[in-house]
């Protein structure tokens, strides 16, 4: 069964799914031996997971996107989890909200160039502690809401 409902059909939803959250799943554990680092240096291993806004629970009023909406919260809860398994190897796991960018999938009238938002995300890969881990955040480390 292929039925639409909620805006997504089945193979939307398993497909946008398995690329934002089980292959972010995959890669982060194939690249954790690489992650994990001694305590004693102080350098923690990070991984910064791409979400959006329109994965936030709390800010949701409608159903556009809905599988690609459905995967970034389902991305955050990963990132959640993930972080409580990863700290013990000196791991802090992040999810970012880049910002609205003008790309292929933001579209032309995002308020973002592509080039300020990596500037944004590097300096929250930079900034990112342990005081950090688990969150869902944007510019500035300001958290997002779940």
């Amino acid at each position: 069964i292929n039925a639409e409902y909620g805006g997504c059909s089945r193979d939307e939803l398993t497909e946008t799914f398995d690329v934002n959250v089980a292959g972010v799943h995959v890669v982060t554990a194939a690249l954790r031996p690489l992650l994990a680092r001694p305590s004693e240096d102080g350098i923690l291993g990070k991984v910064i997971n791409i979400s959006s806004e329109l994965g936030s629970i709390a800010n949701t009023h409608n159903s556009f996107t809905t599988a690609y909406r459905v995967s970034k919260a389902a991305l955050n809860m990963l990132t959640r989890c993930t972080a409580t398994d990863l700290i013990r190897d000196n791991v802090i796991c992040v999810a970012v909200h880049p910002g609205w960018v003008r790309t292929d999938l933001g579209g032309p009238n995002a308020p973002l160039s592509v080039e300020d938002s990596v500037r944004d995300v590097v300096e929250i890969v930079e900034g990112a502690g342990r005081e950090h881990n688990g969150m869902y955040v944007r510019k500035g480390l300001t958290p997002e809401p779940y």
